[in-house]
């Protein structure tokens, strides 16, 4: 069982290993009026696979933004493998992302002038790490890639970007792998192959994943969704279905 509730009880058992992911009390106002996020607090533990939802406006990008560090709440702390990352400077925070967070986007991100091989090490020679070699064959092994590394971007499937991208995020051995609509570039089969492949580095590897999404049916691939609304969590489902999560969307929409 992986849901989040579930695994509370094993880091009761365990409290020396701090989750991978930690919001306390995190709000984001802009203009210092308009609130985005509402004193979100959320934990997520090692090698468990969340899907974040909710209507348009909700807050659910901005709620990506600020546990990945790619913004800084206005209030509460963010916490990545035990590591505080809200409060730091702009160089800081990208430090820690680098060495401890994974980002996978719709749009692949891939630079089209290098090759896969290039690709996959891009992140890890910016932040001067070399690359285990060991590591990286395991990876593109892993993700279906073997063959495939002297190719450029535009030489592979939309589908093969992506677990390229995918890839390139795990390099590090991040914490956290954050994944923004990763399927919504890709045909039904396609998104279907990639949603399959990150289930299983959660549940094989032990990678936390944190996707957020708009289709019910690919949260449903998670352990657990929460459901942002008005800035705050609405509801946390373990072992959500896709029937249940739309039928709370539609509701949600009609609030």
């Amino acid at each position: 069982m992986k849901g989040l509730t579930a695994l509370r009880g094993e880091r009761r058992a365990d409290p020396t290993r701090a989750p991978a992911l930690e919001l306390r009390e995190v709000t984001k106002t802009y203009d210092g009026a308009h609130t985005v996020l509402d004193r979100v607090s959320l934990e997520v533990r090692r090698g468990s696979f969340l899907a974040i939802m909710g209507p348009s406006g909700s807050g659910k990008s901005t709620l990506l933004h600020c546990a990945s560090g790619m913004d800084d709440p206005t209030s509460g702390e963010v916490r990545v493998g035990g590591r505080r990352l809200s409060g730091l400077n702009e160089t800081k925070r990208t430090l820690l992302r680098r060495k401890h967070i994974g980002f996978v986007f719709q749009s692949y991100n891939l630079m089209p002038s290098l090759t896969v091989e290039e690709n996959l090490t891009l992140p890890l020679r910016l932040s001067g790490a070399t690359a285990d070699g060991g590591w990286l064959g395991h990876l593109v092994e892993r993700v279906g890639l073997a063959g495939l590394l002297d190719r450029r971007p535009a030489e592979l499937s939309g589908g093969q970007q992506q677990r390229a991208a995918i890839a390139r995020s795990l390099a590090a051995r991040p914490d956290v792998l954050f994944a923004d609509e990763p399927t919504g570039a890709l045909d039904l089969d396609t998104a279907a192959d990639v949603l399959d492949l990150l289930r299983e580095l959660a549940d094989e590897w032990e990678q936390t994943v944190v996707m957020v999404t708009h289709d019910p049916a690919a949260a449903a691939r998670a352990h657990a969704a929460c459901v942002v609304a008005d800035g705050r969590i609405d509801a946390y489902l373990d072992h959500p279905t896709a029937d249940d999560l739309a039928h709370r969307l539609t509701a949600l929409g009609r609030r």
